[in-house]
């Protein structure tokens, strides 16, 4: 059967990819189908047809699976969650195979993957959300986040993800901005001013962190808008201005403007009270971090004579928590202010053997320059930490870790492809790669953190 745009056609579902797709085939060609679950038999309408797969979206689900569950969410214009209409237990299968399956990819289906690990906590567990703004036909503001493939705002400020008080905070706002008509940025002009709403909590405490992205040098009526959220939501340690005033897709810019309070917050992660700025890394599950530090610690095998080397070292919490275990620890990372706040951290938790430096981890002939320029030595780390951006590490940067022949290398991910791919590198450089172990950091979502060890083998 020769497929075409608008055909109907029953589909049995036969799996789920990391986007909320059920997947099945029709003649030969995969048909990935919007609204369906692996398991089930479907009435699907075809709407796009390419020379290797066929998009279709659910009419009527005929035969359901037994892994369906009602719609764990709300708000399902954004489709940010993948896995909202099977059983959490089910989810936490797929995203275990979906490591399975990257590794087999890349060659390696040697490599054994753990059960995942979980909190098992599905709601409410984000500790960070970035809202775009925009405004609809009849001049309603719209509070969300993107739709796929697309920059259309949608509606989703009740994202069951996010914590309960930032649903107030955003609808305090929404009425600000209609009280005084603000404008909203317009990608294809470049005017208008808001931009985004960027909230961080801390879970220890409560701080919440207020910055609104905006495309100009200050924002009307400011003095109303910090009195207004003071007085609501007491909670607030401080509001910032940020300013991207260039048209590009990246959220924040360079440059921030304290409107009131503080430009950070503090949490506790792994036993380590940590100074959080807005730009810098932290992760959004922060019960799903102490899982996942853990199992990175667990992995370094950490000795008290070791030299240990993170370079995406954020604002330093996971390198923080295992200063203890080692005699030396070194920091990398890009962006200022999180150095900045790393060596706060490490002097207010009273930390000596950690020392943080500002570098680029692409910058290879010159990573560990400052370090080395300080201590006046060559650095030679018996365990490096890596935990890079979905990107992954850049081969030139995975040779380099093998020049500095660490005994240990543990690679924490956020993409299981990019992860599988670089393991593939190392192990061509001698490295054995150890059991992967997937951690839930994003329930709901097709996202899954894992962590590796990758042990340098001996010369005989």
């Amino acid at each position: 059967m020769k497929l075409k745009k608008n055909d109907t056609v029953e589909i049995d579902i036969t799996s789920l990819n990391n986007l909320g797709f059920g997947t099945g085939r029709v003649g030969g060609l995969v048909v990935f189908v919007d609204g369906a679950v692996m398991g089930e038999r479907v009435l699907a309408k075809v709407i796009k047809v390419a020379p290797s797969y066929a998009v279709a979206r659910t009419e009527r689900v005929l035969i359901p699976s037994p892994h369906r569950v009602d719609d764990r969410c709300p708000v399902s214009a954004c489709k940010s969650c993948a896995y909202k209409s099977i059983s959490y237990e089910r989810e936490m299968e797929q995203k275990r195979e979906n490591v399975i399956a990257e590794f087999k990819k890349a060659a390696l289906p040697e490599v054994s993957v753990a059960p995942l690990v979980s909190t098992k906590k599905i709601c409410g567990y984000r500790n960070k959300a970035q809202y775009p703004v925009s405004k609809n036909r009849d001049g309603e503001y719209i509070i969300g986040f993107f739709a796929p493939k697309s920059h259309r705002v949608t509606e989703a400020a009740e994202c069951p993800l996010a914590p309960e008080i930032f649903r107030g905070i955003l609808e305090l706002l929404r009425t600000f901005f209609k009280k005084h008509n603000l404008s909203v940025y317009d990608e294809a002009t470049g005017q208008g001013l808001l931009r985004h709403i960027y909230l961080r909590r801390a879970e220890i405490g409560g701080e919440i962190l207020l910055t609104l992205v905006i495309n100009g040098k200050s924002l009307p009526h400011s003095d109303e808008l910090v009195s207004l959220v003071k007085e609501s939501y007491p909670e607030l340690c401080g509001i910032l201005l940020n300013i991207n005033e260039k048209n590009t897709n990246v959220i924040l810019g360079d440059e921030y403007v304290t409107l009131y309070g503080r430009d950070y917050i503090f949490d506790t992660l792994a036993g380590v009270r940590l100074k959080i700025s807005a730009p810098s890394f932290y992760q959004v599950n922060r019960e799903g971090a102490e899982l996942l530090y853990a199992k990175a610690r667990e992995l370094a095998r950490l000795e008290p004579t070791d030299v240990l080397v993170d370079l995406y070292c954020g604002a330093g919490s996971i390198r923080l928590s295992m200063a203890d275990a080692v005699a030396e620890l070194y920091g990398v990372e890009i962006v200022e202010s999180a150095v900045l706040c790393a060596k706060e951290n490490a002097e207010n938790n009273g930390i000596t053997n950690a020392k943080f430096y500002t570098g680029d981890a692409a910058d290879t002939e010159r990573l560990l320059e400052g370090a080395e320029r300080d201590v006046g030595k060559k650095i030679l780390p018996d365990v490096v930490i890596v935990d890079p951006p979905r990107a992954g590490c850049d081969e030139r940067l995975i040779k380099y870790i093998a020049s500095l022949s660490p005994k240990r290398v543990v690679y924490i991910s956020c993409n299981p492809a990019t992860l599988a791919r670089d393991c593939a590198i190392f192990k061509s450089l001698g490295f054995n790669i150890g059991e992967v172990t997937p951690v839930d950091m994003f329930p709901g979502t097709g996202h899954v953190e894992s962590v590796v060890c990758l042990r340098r083998q001996i010369q005989q």
